[in-house]
């Protein structure tokens, strides 16, 4: 078995993530860039909590998690969620936590529904439940092409809650998580259908941020 693994390295050697270097999935340089701290954003009367600002290292992890299916990627991403999720549950009650649905389109190319997989990680670590509340109810634009106005249009009434489960949770707490808060317009599209649907939302989650966003 040590001859498989150390072949498997020979034949797949392990980069970072960051910089491509040989040797760890993150390295010690690049590992300045992905230390969980907390960021405290605020998206109208919502508090989103993060625990590592977007750079280009938070931005190579990202990809490698949702585009390449890397799972020590998924594990960076989790602990800082989790890190951020604990973080929340010092200022809100404890509660059951809200993906940030994907596109059917984005889950084939993938071939994985990301932010939800990893949400159930994060559950389990915090001892909490995954709600699946929320469905694209039209089609949406890649947000990556957009400014924040058009984020904000593209986004709008674009979510709901699943028909499933309307009327079932009356005034449940939740908490919404998302991989990347940029613009807030994601997560402001969550709380609205959310409230909309009855849900009393908490606060949000994600992993990263870009701090020139936060207020």
């Amino acid at each position: 078995m040590r001859f498989l693994a150390e072949l498997n390295t020979l034949l797949f050697p392990v980069r970072c993530y960051g910089c491509r270097d040989l040797g760890f999935a993150i390295c010690s340089s690049c590992r300045k860039h992905w230390n969980p701290h907390i960021y405290k954003s605020q998206i109208e009367n919502l508090s989103v909590y993060s625990a590592i600002p977007y750079s280009v290292v938070a931005r190579n992890i990202l990809l490698a998690a949702k585009e390449e299916n890397q799972k020590s990627a998924d594990q960076l991403i989790i602990a800082a969620l989790s890190k951020s999720l604990e973080t929340a549950f010092r200022n809100v009650p404890i509660c059951a936590i809200v993906p940030i649905p994907s596109q059917s389109s984005s889950n084939r190319r993938r071939g994985r529904d990301f932010v939800a997989e990893i949400t159930i990680s994060v559950a389990r670590q915090c001892g909490v439940a995954v709600l699946p509340l929320l469905q694209h109810q039209r089609a949406v634009r890649d947000q990556s092409k957009l400014d924040i106005a058009g984020r904000r249009d593209n986004l709008a009434m674009a979510l709901a809650v699943k028909p499933e489960f309307a009327g079932n949770y009356s005034a449940e707490k939740v908490v919404i998580l998302d991989d990347l808060l940029t613009t807030g317009a994601t997560i402001r599209e969550a709380n609205r259908a959310l409230t909309k649907g009855g849900f009393q939302v908490q606060a949000a989650v994600t992993a990263c941020v870009a701090l020139r966003r936060r207020r």
